[in-house]
């Protein structure tokens, strides 16, 4: 995982992230969703499926400073 990482252009990644969300309407739709009271009640059935935990502390990952994301010992792959 390090070595994708070590190739991955984070900031770019995060930059194209940003721009669509400004220009995309289809991702502002899903945004104002997430945001929604209806979002937590589902967020609150799938937040112990494995799947979830694993894609939600990639992105946590993803999002933190490079200097950080040095220790991936906590993300599992399931592989």
């Amino acid at each position: 995982m390090k070595e994708i990482l070590a190739i991955v252009p984070i900031e770019k990644v995060l930059s194209i992230i940003l721009d669509y969300t400004a220009t995309d309407p289809e991702l502002l739709k899903t945004i104002i969703y997430i945001q929604s009271e209806e979002f937590p009640k589902i967020h609150k059935v799938v937040e112990y499926i494995k799947e979830y935990k694993d894609v939600s502390a990639f992105i946590c990952m993803l999002l933190k400073p490079q200097s950080d994301r040095e220790n991936m010992s906590s993300f599992s792959t399931g592989i």
